[in-house]
C-alpha cells in the first residue's frame, strides 16, 4: 500500500506542476484513509506541499502493516 500511496502522491504533484490540479487537497487521498494510521502526518504534508512547494515528511506516513 505504501508504494501505491508512493506514486499517487508523485502523479498529483505531476499533475499539480502541469497545471491540471490546483494544489494538494485531504479529499485526493480519501481512498488511503482507512490504511493511513497517522493522518495528521499526511495533513500536514498536504499543507507543507501547498505552502512551501514541497513536503519532506511524506515519509513519515505510518500505514497499517499487511496490507
Amino acid at each position: 500500500m505504501e508504494e501505491r500511496f508512493g506514486k499517487y502522491v508523485e502523479w498529483i504533484g505531476d499533475r499539480i506542476d502541469r497545471g491540471l490540479e490546483y494544489e494538494f487537497d485531504l479529499e485526493m487521498f480519501e481512498k488511503y484513509f482507512p490504511f493511513i494510521k497517522n493522518r495528521d502526518m499526511l495533513e500536514r504534508c498536504i499543507d507543507e506541499e501547498n505552502e512551501e512547494g514541497f513536503s519532506d515528511n511524506w515519509d513519515d506516513i505510518i500505514f497499517v502493516e499487511g496490507i
